[in-house]
Parts: structure tokens; C-alpha cells; sequence
């Protein structure tokens, strides 16, 4: 669907509103048939400002636990609802898991930005901390990285809550979700903890998570402006 002709049937339907009754009626006409010669609906429009932002997964099937908590928080942040799509990459011949973060315009992009700086940090934290801490773990090193990166995300989220999103737009988000993606199914996650009683070598590794999550900071953009954000 072209975003211009959706931005000229928001026109005409902003004219149609006029005082004036003959340009009223024909902004409406026009309208009218543009919506019908492309083949838009009501909800198109009033989906109009809804975006979907992608940003590339850890995983295409399964993703660990905390990066769904990662995706999830920073959604939620900014007013979004996230998915994972799953698609074919041809020339890596295998397939691949997008996040895909839906909300009205700007959020979508922001909240697509901030996950992947995020998302980018929380990898090197956890790459450093096998290579300090774990270096000498073989069969429990991935697990026990797992849990040192929910504790990055629980720490490093929290920076963000002060940017949250309009809550009142999640009604059309969900109406919007249901309209594109009827059938959405949900999807499973890897936790490596789940079901475990953790050891103190094993909250060992969540505290240090916590501290490092700290050291993330998130900044308004230039001169307060929603966009673009940094996380450094």
C-alpha cells in the first residue's frame, strides 16, 4: 500500500471536513475513490499512523528468555506491542527471527532503535563476562550467561520507563494486529533456569548482570526531542 496515496486520502478526508459544502463534498468524492481504485479500507486509515519496525533476533525459533524480556520491556516502554516473525534468508540459506516492534508513529522507530542499541551492549556484557568470570565453566557457561544477562536486562531496562509511550494508542495497536496478523500463533522461548535451584555461583552471576546493566544510559535526543535516542 503506498504511503502517498494513503497521505492523500487523509487530505481530502481533513478538506471534507471544510465549512465550505461544494469542497467539502467533493474532497469526500475524492476520497472516496481513491479508497476504492486502491482498494483501501476504513481500517486502513485509521491505522494510517501504525508502523512496524524490525530489528534482527538472536534466534528465529526459541530466542533465549531475556532477549523476549528485553524486546518485551523496551515495547512496553514506548507504548509498542512486539512479535517475532520468522522469514527465509536465501543467501544464508537458513531462517532468521525478526522483532518486530508495532506503534504509532514515532514509538515504532524509537523502540526499534533502543532494542537493538540495547540488545548490541547486553551481547558484549555477556561476551566479556564469559571471557573474566566463566572462562574456566564448560558445561554450564551458557546457562550461567543466560542468567548474568536477565539481570543486564532487569537493570538496564529500568533506564527507559521515564520515555513510555501513550498507553491509550494499544487499543488500535491490538485492533491493527488482529486486521494485519490474524494468525499470529504464539511462540515458545529457551530458558536454560527454568525449573533450576540456582546456586550462589549462579546468583553470582545474576548480580553481577545487575551491576553491569548500570553502567547503560539512556538519553533524550537533541534538545529534549523524542528521537533519536542513545544508549551508551
Amino acid at each position: 500500500m503506498s504511503k502517498a496515496i494513503i497521505e492523500k486520502i487523509l487530505k481530502c478526508l481533513a478538506l471534507a471536513k471544510s465549512s465550505n459544502e461544494h469542497e467539502a463534498a467533493v474532497a469526500l468524492r475524492q476520497a472516496q475513490k481513491l479508497m476504492q481504485a486502491y482498494g483501501i479500507t476504513d481500517l486502513d486509515i485509521e491505522h494510517a499512523d501504525i508502523q512496524e519496525e524490525g530489528a534482527h533476533a538472536g534466534a528465529a525459533k526459541k530466542p533465549a528468555s531475556w532477549e523476549c524480556e528485553l524486546a518485551d520491556r523496551v515495547a512496553n516502554a514506548f507504548g509498542c506491542s512486539v512479535y517475532l516473525a520468522v522469514g527465509w534468508n536465501g543467501g544464508r540459506r537458513m531462517f532468521v527471527g525478526t522483532w518486530m516492534f508495532v506503534g504509532a508513529a514515532p514509538s515504532a522507530e524509537i523502540a526499534r532503535y533502543a532494542f537493538e542499541v540495547m540488545f548490541r551492549q547486553v551481547k558484549c556484557a555477556r561476551a566479556n563476562h564469559i571471557k573474566t568470570a566463566l572462562k574456566r565453566c564448560t558445561t554450564t557457561r551458557t546457562r550461567r550467561a543466560d542468567l548474568f544477562c536477565e539481570g543486564w536486562v532487569m537493570t538496564a531496562t529500568a533506564l527507559i520507563e521515564r520515555f513510555a509511550g501513550n498507553v491509550e494508542t494499544q487499543a488500535r495497536i491490538t485492533a491493527y494486529l488482529e486486521h494485519k496478523h490474524p494468525n499470529m500463533q504464539s511462540s515458545s522461548t529457551t530458558n536454560r533456569n527454568a525449573g533450576r535451584n540456582l546456586s550462589e555461583r549462579d546468583y553470582g552471576d545474576l548480580v553481577a548482570g545487575h551491576r553491569a546493566g548500570k553502567s547503560a544510559q539512556l538519553n533524550h535526543g537533541v534538545n529534549g526531542a523524542a528521537a533519536p535516542l542513545a544508549l551508551e
